[in-house]
């Protein structure tokens, strides 16, 4: 049977199209934290029909976003019935450019987040079409708008499609949906796992969580445990569920396997990579021979701020206690003073040899914190092994 475009504007006022909800893991608690809002359409000669086969009708003749006008009312009540459920969950839903070009939507969902529907961090709208946002004054005014009241943005298909570093950039995304093909391949590929961990890592680096798409077996779940993504989402987990099943599913508050691992490696990683970074500034400042100013007001932020600083007063505080993961604190902080010395003497005009002390002091605090990390991660390995094989491997060899 075909769909004619006239069905699916009947569909849509006889409220045929629905949202199914497709759930996301926590890699580091191994709990629900949220899902993707999926329309669907429920026909009533042909059943559940995919947006594949109705949506493509729906963007040749410009009537997305009377879909999503008209849907998002729905999505509004969902989230109200599924937070009784589960108070402290999130929701994700698909925007197009067409409707980011248009004032309707961002004003009707800036609303709903103004009367308390949504809290800070509890709406996420995903964009696939970054580049063609980009080339929209209006769509960058309303995207705006949405962000100062508390609304995240996604890049969905990230490296694919409309997906670009240029878009990454120039976008104040808070997160990015790595592409499933890549997810697919990352076990009979190596060029496709490598790509899908630096893609965690460059997020991590920015401050951007990462979404993984296609999580289809146990297997892809456990290769991608340790990686540093924050979430992920696939048939494995589970199929997008109607309103009802999702709110079962959330009942029977299942959990999935947890590690700490992967937060701790992208915090290990930005911190070397933001030590070497003010290495080479300082660097090219020495070298120059002009008086451009390099950048290095944003070369330093507090250590509670910085990306190992955000771990360590946050997820990281689980291990408090730990041997290795108190010694950290002292190298840490010490590394920020250095920083602040090192550019401050810059500032002052100050050259090579005081700030090759400095630097001399900030590489021995920096080999003490990677001592540290390396030693605690090495345990938390150990210790998640012994726990899913019973085996003792000899944990007081690493204390």
């Amino acid at each position: 049977m075909n769909l004619a475009f006239d069905d699916l504007k009947r569909a849509l006022t006889a409220g045929e199209l629905i949202f199914h909800y497709q759930p996301k893991v926590d890699f580091l608690t191994g709990e629900i934290r949220g899902a993707e809002a999926l329309v669907r359409w429920t026909h009533p000669a042909r059943g559940l029909i995919s947006p594949k086969e109705f949506m493509p009708a729906a963007e040749l003749r410009r009537f997305v976003p009377a879909i999503t006008g008209t849907l998002f009312p729905a999505l509004v009540e969902d989230f109200r019935i599924i937070k009784q459920t589960k108070p402290s969950t999130s929701i994700a839903f698909n925007v197009s450019a067409e409707d980011l070009d248009q004032p309707a939507l961002a004003h009707m969902i800036d609303e709903q987040v103004r009367a308390g529907a949504f809290l800070p961090d509890e709406l996420e709208i995903e964009v696939t079409e970054g580049a063609r946002v980009l080339d929209s004054p209006a769509s960058h005014r309303h995207i705006s708008g949405l962000l100062a009241a508390g609304v995240g943005l996604a890049m969905d298909d990230y490296g694919t499609g409309f997906s670009s570093l240029e878009t990454l950039n120039r976008l104040p995304f808070s997160a990015i949906k790595l592409d499933q093909s890549f997810v697919f391949e990352m076990l009979d590929s190596s060029k496709s796992a490598t790509l899908v961990k630096t893609s965690i890592a460059a997020a991590q680096m920015l401050g951007i969580k990462t979404v993984v798409e296609g999580v289809e077996s146990e297997s892809i779940y456990r290769s991608l445990l340790h990686s540093g993504c924050t979430q992920g989402q696939g048939f494995w987990i589970s199929p997008p569920l109607s309103l009802p099943e999702y709110l079962d599913f959330l009942r029977r508050d299942r959990r999935w396997p947890r590690s700490p691992v992967g937060m701790l490696r992208m915090a290990q990683i930005t911190h070397t990579w933001q030590y070497k970074l003010l290495v080479d500034v300082v660097c090219a400042v020495l070298q120059q021979k002009s008086e451009d100013k390099m950048p290095l007001d944003q070369m330093h932020i507090d250590h509670h701020e910085c990306a190992l600083g955000r771990w360590y007063y946050g997820a990281g505080q689980e291990f408090l206690g730990d041997p290795d993961f108190d010694a950290l604190r002292e190298p840490h902080r010490a590394m920020h003073e250095t920083c602040e010395q090192i550019i401050e003497a810059l500032r002052h005009g100050r050259r090579q040899q005081g700030i090759r002390f400095l630097l001399t002091a900030l590489s021995r605090d920096s080999i003490r914190v990677a001592g540290c990390l390396e030693r605690l991660e090495t345990r938390i390995l150990l210790d998640e092994i012994c726990a899913d094989t019973g085996e003792d491997l000899g944990r007081g060899l690493l204390s």
